[in-house]
């Protein structure tokens, strides 16, 4: 490793913009793997550290590394290490910014970064690494969502799909990385799942194992969605697009069964604020979004609904990281049971090339997961 040489699409501080140049090539310690990345992908948690940081990662240490999607070759592997070996081909949830690691070397946005290899899966020859890269930060923030104790505490997926259960849940925003994550996740595990999407999306998430899709821009959505469940005994909803928290909550409220919302939303977007003058954006968003969040509480605690927020890496905490990423995630990958979804869109080549694609993230993408190659 001595003659590698990395380079890192660094943020030098808080707020600041991104700027690439060299970085130390990382040592892998204890359970933890050497990766050269071959494709990373970016989600809207990304652009929010680099602009809110200080607000939503407030014990970054700086400069800091983004980026959570990576895919790549192992190039060397530390103590206690036996599930890879170099040249292996792995997906990974780089855990750089999260308060757990809170260092540059597992930052994805850098051509050589440290996984632990209890948030490592390997990828099935055939599978580009393009495609494997949506899959990491989506799968984490499903999985906490639907399978954590303090969340809806599901039952977990098995290796051949079970006997459905009468249990059904709902997943709002079906056709994003996490709700397309979520969908599959949920099936393999025997729930029935109902999901939202746009019209144009209904065949993709019937495709990833939803039963029931809903047009969530119907302005009757959440009436026409409490009269098709009926009386059926429901298992809980997972809210992930921006706004669903309400209408989930009405729709549990009035439904059968465990009355929890998982909430991988807000109120409203906060992957708009600018990067620079930021006092007009936080004067005018600010108390909009806190307002947003008490009238959650509120209502939910009116209609009898218990509300939870996820934390997209929480699962690396405990054994659930190593339940998905190394018991589930990599057969079902091999066996075609689980699919990356949604396609990527490659958004360009190199480090240079992450400022452009979080700006075309930010404009709006639809069943498409914007994704960099290196």
């Amino acid at each position: 490793m001595s003659t590698l040489s990395n380079q890192a699409a660094w943020i030098p501080a808080k707020g600041q913009a991104m700027t690439v140049s060299a970085a130390p090539m990382p040592q892998p310690g204890v359970g933890e793997i050497l990766v050269r990345s071959r494709a990373i992908a970016l989600n809207p948690f990304d652009g929010v550290v680099q602009t809110l940081g200080g607000m939503v990662t407030p014990w970054l240490t700086y400069p800091a590394i983004l980026g959570s999607d990576v895919t790549g070759e192992v190039v060397a592997v530390g103590a206690s290490v036996s599930r890879f070996k170099p040249g292996d081909r792995v997906l990974g949830l780089a855990l750089g910014v999260d308060k757990l690691a809170n260092r540059a070397s597992e930052g994805a946005f850098q051509h050589y970064v440290i996984l632990r290899q209890d948030a490592t899966t390997a990828i099935p020859d055939g599978m580009s690494f393009q495609r494997a890269a949506v899959l990491p930060l989506a799968v984490a923030t499903a999985a906490c969502g639907l399978f954590l104790d303090d969340q809806l505490g599901l039952r977990m997926p098995t290796a051949e799909r079970p006997e459905p259960k009468s249990q059904a849940v709902l997943i709002w925003g079906g056709s994003t990385s996490v709700g397309s994550a979520a969908i599959q996740l949920a099936a393999a595990a025997g729930y029935e799942v109902v999901t939202t999407a746009s019209p144009r999306n209904f065949d993709y998430v019937r495709g990833l194992g939803a039963s029931q899709v809903f047009d969530y821009n119907d302005a009757n959505v959440v009436e026409t969605i409490v009269k098709s469940l009926g009386n059926r005994d429901m298992a809980g909803a997972l809210a992930i697009a921006a706004g669903s928290g309400a209408s989930c909550i009405e729709i549990m409220s009035r439904c059968q069964g465990q009355r929890i919302v998982s909430m991988a939303s807000s109120p409203l977007p906060i992957d708009d604020a600018p990067l620079t003058n930021q006092l007009f954006w936080k004067l005018t968003h600010l108390p909009r979004l806190a307002a947003g969040f008490v009238a959650l509480a509120i209502s939910a605690c009116l209609k009898g609904v218990s509300i939870r927020s996820i934390w997209g890496t929480a699962l690396m905490k405990g054994p659930l990281g190593k339940q998905i990423f190394n018991d589930h995630l990599g057969p079902a990958l091999a066996s075609g049971r689980f699919v990356p979804a949604p396609e990527p869109l490659v958004a360009g080549h190199g480090l240079n090339a992450i400022p452009e694609a979080l700006a075309l993230l930010r404009r709006g993408v639809s069943a498409r997961k914007v994704v960099v190659s290196l």
